[in-house]
């Protein structure tokens, strides 16, 4: 199947919109389309888009509204233009491109009910479903079609708990894209993870992460992750947190940064199990030029920061020139409990 594209409804697309021409008569003139449309728009607070095939080829008009009282669950429904759609495309396929689509024009839900009409069933006179718009009426029966809004992220979850914080690999593409500090009772912030946690229940009501499992996997459906990469990082991960795994060997994507910070991570990559560095011995590194070093031990700071694949790329072995263990994404009892467990394994290791 295609991939599929979405544009907002403008009032020019009408033309082009009557020339293809709709799969019933909806509307009675380009004048009538256009009012119709917007009043729908107005009166449902809803939004109209076009859907484009991956060859520009506009395929349907999707009307998407949200349910009364849930706003988070929206109904979608489709209207055919009049193209030679065989019968075996409009299906569950089909209809999970056109959610897809959605879901990467960042419209927010958490829900999505979609329906296109089943032209292998003949509405009943009287007794057909209907789509309302304005003062038009589309009678027939509907495929329909229910999902999350997970359904759609191509994101895999691989959620280690680790001294009650939990560990987050995010994985697409067969790469590991970022790793994710959650600290004890913290909420979880990104609106993605959230929604694929609350589709397998393991979000309370307040946001944080419920399960009493030591590794909680959560897979696309959308890009599968293959099975030999999960248990490779199921497996390094654990090693690592049990203290018996001294190196990774995964695959990782830096997709972030600047030329500075990516330099600054490089160096992080080359500190060895065990080790730990200062803020300035980094800068060091990088400048090579001990006199200058101070000066950009702030910046090395804020590089680690945003360092978007902690513990593969390993910020918790810096540590202020004082020995403090100064800032950390996952919080300083983290970082500490990251560093007791490698000087464990390096002593254990000799």
């Amino acid at each position: 199947m295609p991939e599929m594209t979405l544009q907002v409804w403008r009032n020019i697309d009408a033309d082009q919109i009557y020339q293809i021409g709709l799969s019933i008569n909806l509307f009675r003139n380009k004048t009538h389309m256009r009012k119709m449309i917007n009043q729908y728009r107005k009166l449902k607070q809803a939004e109209v888009y076009l859907v484009y095939s991956d060859n520009k080829q506009i395929l349907a008009l999707l009307f998407v509204e949200s349910s009364f009282l849930d706003h988070k669950t929206l109904t979608g429904n489709l209207i055919l233009l009049n193209l030679p759609f065989p019968d075996d495309l409009i299906n569950d396929q089909f209809l999970y491109q056109v959610g897809i689509a959605l879901n990467d024009f960042k419209v927010d839900f958490e829900q999505l009910i979609l329906q296109v009409p089943d032209r292998s069933r003949k509405a009943v006179l009287g007794n057909e479903p209907a789509v309302f718009l304005g003062d038009s009426v589309y009678p027939n029966r509907f495929q329909i079609k229910r999902f999350a809004a997970s359904d759609f992220d191509p994101v895999s979850y691989l959620i280690f708990s680790f001294h009650k914080h939990n560990i987050v690999a995010y994985i697409r593409s067969n790469q590991i894209i970022q790793v994710q500090f959650i600290q004890p009772q913290q909420i979880v912030t990104d609106n993605n993870l959230r929604k694929a946690l609350a589709k397998q229940t393991l979000l309370t009501d307040t946001g944080e992460i419920k399960s009493g499992n030591k590794v909680l996997q959560i897979l696309s459906q959308r890009d599968p992750i293959t099975s030999q990469l999960k248990e490779k990082i199921i497996q390094q991960f654990t090693d690592y947190f049990a203290g018996e795994l001294i190196e990774f060997n995964l695959p990782y994507a830096v997709q972030t940064g600047t030329d500075f910070q990516r330099k600054v991570w490089k160096i992080l990559s080359q500190i060895p199990y065990g080790a730990v560095y200062s803020y300035e011995e980094v800068a060091e590194h990088l400048l090579g030029n001990p006199d200058k070093a101070h000066a950009y031990a702030r910046a090395v700071g804020s590089a680690c920061g945003s360092n978007p694949l902690g513990i593969l790329i390993p910020c918790h072995r810096v540590i202020g020139k004082d020995k403090s263990l100064t800032g950390f994404g996952g919080g300083v009892k983290l970082k500490g409990h990251l560093l007791d467990l490698e000087f464990i394994g390096r002593a254990r290791n000799r």
